[in-house]
């Protein structure tokens, strides 16, 4: 027998959500059928309220509920020091490390040509525009240790060359392919306060 056409609806919409096939999208959509009413209509309330109170810091793009972000708004920070990461969930795995005292830029990928991602498809032109206003000392290049994230490292080295800013990057205690956001705090601040500043001749 052919399943309903709402289920089918609802099975297409939660593969929407990134790593999840069919067969996930099917226990999902078996999960939430065996809710009670209630329980289904404040998970569909949660999803509304995140997307209309959520929005992106104007300044960096982490994901707040407040433009500016907590951390941009706040005076303690340096913002002579911007640590680029891919995204929000990077910064979230330094602040749990607390091991940043700066401030962030959330680039929201990579570059990665064999997708089509050049360096206008992410927030490299705000990133540039941050440092041409000035004040800026330090760029640390904390996208994950993977062919794309050191090609766009060694984009936004080229592009800051003659910046007069300071470039690091974490030290290689961070394994190849790893996601920064699924490292303990140890091994982040570790990678961190061992950060190594690049130059053009190492890229």
């Amino acid at each position: 027998m052919a399943r309903p056409y709402s289920i089918n609806q609802l099975i297409e919409a939660l593969q929407m959500l990134p790593g999840v096939g069919p067969r996930s999208a099917m226990r999902m959509a078996e999960t939430i059928l065996a809710m009670p009413y209630e329980d289904a209509l404040e998970l569909s309330r949660a999803v509304l309220r995140v997307k209309k109170a959520i929005k992106p810091c104007s300044v960096c793009f982490v994901h707040s509920d407040g433009d500016p972000c907590p951390v941009c708004s706040n005076p303690e920070r340096d913002r002579s020091f911007i640590c680029v990461v891919e995204s929000a969930d990077d910064v979230e795995a330094f602040e749990r490390a607390r091991s940043h005292p700066g401030v962030y830029h959330v680039l929201g990928g990579v570059i990665n040509p064999s997708r089509g991602i050049g360096p206008d498809r992410i927030r490299m032109k705000e990133l540039l525009e941050r440092v041409k206003k000035g004040g800026v000392k330090e760029i640390l290049i904390a996208t994950d240790p993977s062919m794309e994230g050191d090609a766009t490292a060694s984009y936004i080295l080229s592009q800051l060359r003659n910046s007069g800013v300071r470039v690091t990057r974490p030290a290689r205690g961070i394994p190849m392919g790893a996601d920064l956001d699924y490292l303990d705090g140890e091994t982040l601040k570790h990678a961190y306060s061992s950060r190594m500043e690049i130059t053009q001749d190492e890229e």
